[in-house]
């Protein structure tokens, strides 16, 4: 008896050696890494503020370690990739790598929906699912997202005859969450203008906030609850859990109701034989031998696309109006080119057709999301070594890749990167950089399925709003300052003045 717990002991302590000697050859080979200067060996450089609102300490490191640095999170080191060169193996799939343990914090949400799964299984359902993306699909969002800005237009309306200032973000993250609600799913929520049927006080707007809450909350303000053990016991959870249920609950409804369609249709001899709707191509897709997606899957791909289709638009289109009323000879420029497409129409909505045709939007919208990207750091797991610059990052390593430092990375843009300059996107000035210089969306393998469907949104958005209101920030408001969730949003509410232009109705 005794020997056999003097096995198990010894093989446990010889376990937790092994790890630790692991853990210190990994500490030592990150070391040879360039990084900031002042990290204390049990803090890193959490005393620092690295990931502060304003973002000065990555700009600032950006700017002394333009290519790869170490950043100590505590006594954890996470290699950041800030270049073009260094992210580009890792994006692409030279580099063998995969999610890292961050994205667990999702898996209750989105299951191994896109956004989470790996593997095989990612390959089979971005396959399954890019035909929601297709051009023929695409082009019938288009009334869609015109009709959801009429409603946004006539919020604005309002607000700007009685003088009143507007929270942009609230206004437009409500818009969106209508616009992915219709067009992928084929529901109308009224959630513009009246609350969503709500279940124990809650509905899917407020569902979805809360768990993006609790998943900042974990990831950037208190890391004990990362471990789920202590996340189950803390006060809160009761709410996590509540959020949650009520989505997939909500997703399983969806599914459910549409399946019922599409069986009613098929017993009724009138089967839908394209999809018509995200949730369509959902319900009809099949593997090469006829097997179908299950609820499950379905629930999680759902649950991830309702997410993903609003909140990094919605904070996208909050940026570039910000930036339109910083700088307002911009939005003059744009207005211009709206004016000049919609000439001689007796209506302002924006066609299909009229998306390709806004050149100077375009680049206004590129450098707005160059300057203030909503998806600023993405955490991976080497699952190979990588050799970056002559070092050597171990297999197993947590490595960064902070787009918001690319942007602003002044070997790639120049030492004028802190200026709105939509001129840089500019034909002969973009096709001398390298392509992975500019990933608002992400880039290579893995970049987003919707990045097409978002650009579209936010053109017929600014088409809509510019034909129709003049824009400016606040006077007496603090400028604004970004902060780190799981979108880089306006650390405080976003106030904006908007006038009638000569345009509106």
């Amino acid at each position: 008896m005794w020997q056999l717990l003097g096995l198990i002991l010894g093989g446990a302590l010889l376990k937790l050696l092994l790890s630790l000697r692991k853990i210190i050859n990994k500490r030592n080979a990150l070391k040879k890494l360039p990084s900031p200067p002042g990290a204390h060996w049990l803090y890193g450089h959490d005393k620092q503020g690295p990931f502060d609102p304003g973002y000065k300490w990555l700009i600032d490191t950006v700017a002394a370690f333009p290519r790869v640095y170490t950043l100590w999170q505590g006594p954890v080191p996470i290699p950041v990739m800030v270049h073009p060169e260094t992210m580009k193996p890792l994006l692409t799939g030279a580099v063998s790598n995969i999610k890292s343990e961050f994205y667990d914090l999702f898996v209750d949400w989105l299951g191994s929906g896109l956004a989470t799964a790996e593997g095989a299984k990612w390959k089979r359902n971005r396959r399954l699912l890019t035909r929601s993306f297709h051009l023929d699909i695409l082009r019938t969002y288009t009334p869609v997202s015109n009709d959801c800005v009429e409603v946004l237009l006539d919020k604005l309306g309002r607000s700007a005859a009685v003088g009143q200032k507007c929270d942009i973000y609230r206004y437009l993250a409500l818009c969106t969450y209508d616009v992915i609600l219709r067009t992928a799913y084929s529901y109308k929520s009224n959630c513009q203008v009246e609350e969503i049927g709500q279940d124990k006080g809650m509905d899917v707007l407020s569902a979805s906030e809360t768990m993006m809450w609790f998943v900042q909350e974990r990831m950037f303000r208190n890391r004990l609850l990362i471990n789920p053990w202590i996340f189950r016991l803390s006060s809160n959870y009761a709410k996590y859990e509540s959020a949650c249920q009520y989505l997939h609950k909500f997703s399983q409804n969806l599914i459910q109701e549409r399946r019922k369609e599409i069986s009613h249709k098929v017993d009724t001899a009138e089967p839908i034989t394209k999809p018509r709707d995200f949730l369509d191509t959902l319900i009809m897709a099949r593997d090469e031998d006829g097997t179908r997606l299950t609820v499950k899957e379905m629930v999680d791909e759902v649950n991830t696309f309702l997410f993903a289709g609003h909140e990094t638009t919605a904070t996208s289109m909050t940026w570039l109006l910000y930036f339109l009323s910083k700088y307002p000879e911009h939005q003059t420029k744009i207005r211009e080119e709206v004016d000049e497409i919609l000439a001689d129409r007796d209506s302002d909505r924006i066609s299909f057709e009229d998306l390709g045709r806004f050149d100077y939007m375009t680049i206004a919208i590129k450098e707005s999301m160059r300057m203030m990207t909503a998806g600023p750091l993405f955490i991976r797991t080497l699952a190979a070594p990588y050799t970056v610059d002559g070092f050597t990052i171990p297999k197993g390593t947590m490595v960064g890749i902070c787009f918001h430092q690319l942007h602003h990375n002044p070997t790639v843009w120049g030492d004028d990167h802190m200026e709105y300059k939509p001129s840089r996107f500019l034909p002969q000035n973009i096709a001398k950089m390298d392509p992975f210089s500019f990933a608002p969306f992400s880039a290579g393998t893995r970049n987003c399925i919707g990045q097409q469907f978002a650009m579209n949104e936010m053109k017929i958005f600014t088409a809509r709003i510019l034909r129709r209101f003049r824009l400016s920030l606040v006077t007496g408001e603090p400028d604004v300052v970004p902060a780190m969730n799981l979108a880089s949003k306006p650390m405080k509410p976003l106030y904006i003045d908007v006038e009638p232009t000569d345009r509106a109705s």
